[in-house]
């Protein structure tokens, strides 16, 4: 059965969020899928220093080109990371931010996860947002995760981390595209 919650990231999007995160000496995907946000990652710190989650098996094989992706699931294991870098599932999104601050806030660790701006438009939410304020760095157009055009909707890298939270911009394209 396909996964219907699953939709690789572009790899400009990635790009994009790069230049704005302390590249460490870990960088942890804990919804690996096939690897798209390692494979970037892995090309500006090598895929030694990228690891990755993933619970579906098929989809582990092939993340395990751009780093050590493990077979698991990501909301019920430990993780050792400085930096998490993540396109979680929209119906598991908000258990996967909690999940990696919880996992990195005791070590001064970053999280950035590229969620819908809607994320913040929800009172169930509220309460969430006023105890984790992120920095938002908005995606200056949509990303098209299909390959077949966008959706009408508007992304951005919410980052949390030392020093983080309640600032926004639109990010710089390399290249301006």
């Amino acid at each position: 059965m396909k996964n219907q919650d699953f939709f690789e990231t572009p790899a400009w999007v990635t790009r994009a969020i790069l230049p704005h995160l302390p590249l460490c000496n870990s960088v942890l995907d804990p919804c690996a899928g096939k690897g798209a946000i390692l494979k970037v990652v892995s090309e500006r710190i090598g895929v030694d220093l990228c690891d990755g989650i993933e619970i579906d098996p098929e989809l582990a094989e092939q993340a395990m080109r751009y780093g050590g992706v493990t077979t698991g699931d990501a909301l019920k294991e430990d993780w050792m990371t400085g930096l998490v870098v993540m396109n979680p599932p929209f119906s598991k999104a908000l258990p996967f931010v909690e999940r990696a601050l919880e996992q990195t806030r005791s070590r001064g660790g970053t999280v950035a996860a590229l969620l819908r701006l809607g994320m913040m438009a929800s009172q169930a939410r509220a309460p969430f947002w006023k105890a984790n304020p992120a920095d938002v760095l908005v995606l200056p157009k949509r990303p098209s995760f299909t390959g077949k055009g966008t959706d009408a909707t508007e992304y951005a890298w919410f980052v949390w981390g030392p020093g983080r939270g309640g600032r926004w911009q639109v990010l710089e394209l390399e290249g301006g595209r």
